[in-house]
């Protein structure tokens, strides 16, 4: 499923993990999926050029992806209201540290 998103830079994107909750297979199952084959295809045998898959195909560019440092998270608590101006608030402190820095 692809969806297409607009939004005005810069911006900020959290994604959380767990937020599926995966389901796992049954031993039984693990052991049949082992012993099948794997059929490995390349792209032109599905009808794509090399430009039309990987890093050059993508529509999407990752600019910078950083680990957080650890202890760093926290839960805002509170109302939507106030949850908003407690991420605001950090946004800005953020800020202000890395132009100190």
């Amino acid at each position: 499923m692809l969806q297409d998103v607009e939004l005005a830079c810069p911006a900020v994107l959290t994604i959380q993990l767990g937020i599926n909750k995966p389901r796992y297979a049954s031993l039984r199952a693990s052991s049949r999926a082992a012993a099948k084959p794997i059929e490995v295809l390349g792209p032109g045998e599905l009808g794509l050029a090399g430009t039309e898959v990987g890093e050059a195909g993508s529509a999407s560019r990752v600019r910078r992806m950083l680990i957080p440092e650890k202890g760093r998270a926290q839960m805002i608590e509170g109302t939507a209201q106030q949850q908003a101006e407690r991420l605001v608030q950090i946004i800005r402190e953020f800020g202000t540290e890395k132009r100190a820095a």
